[in-house]
């Protein structure tokens, strides 16, 4: 968002305007919507083409807790922006409760509390990641099942 200072602006407006239209799928339920709390779209690694999760930025995960909590945004102007889609296979994962307060009470200040709750939530979603990544690509299967992530298929 920072690289150019003149669209900052621009973008925030953007940034408000998506998260209202998806604080009202959500009010509408039986939603399931993909949100890069990393503040960008997921890329592949320049190096490998494999894709990664970008470690997730503190303002985006906040951004997320409040539009979970249904809260109202301001709108004021729309950005245009081209999306490539295309298809994948999907995996659903729920991870166990992040507490706030469990991963945030030796932080001295709102700002490492912050830090210290999105670095939580990013190994966190980094596990849940991982497995059905090592799953596919190392042709594991169900087999690439650790103690905190236990794959399954229910329609074998």
């Amino acid at each position: 968002m920072l690289d150019d200072p003149e669209l900052i602006e621009m973008k925030r407006k953007a940034n408000t305007q998506s998260l209202k239209e998806m604080a009202m799928l959500l009010r509408g339920g039986s939603r399931l919507i993909w949100i890069a709390p990393s503040g960008g779209r997921d890329r592949p690694d320049p190096t490998n083409g494999e894709w990664f999760l970008a470690p997730f930025g503190p303002y985006s995960v906040d951004n997320i807790k409040g539009l979970l909590t249904i809260l109202a945004h301001q709108v004021e102007k729309e950005m245009g922006e081209k999306r490539v889609i295309s298809f994948h296979g999907t995996n659903l994962s729920v991870a166990p409760e992040i507490s706030f307060s469990e991963t945030t009470a030796a932080c001295e200040s709102p700002e490492k509390a912050k830090d210290a709750h999105s670095k939580a939530v990013y190994i966190s979603v980094n596990e849940q990641y991982n497995v059905p990544k090592f799953a596919i690509h190392d042709k594991k299967g169900l087999e690439a099942s650790t103690h905190k992530v236990s794959l399954s298929q229910p329609w074998n």
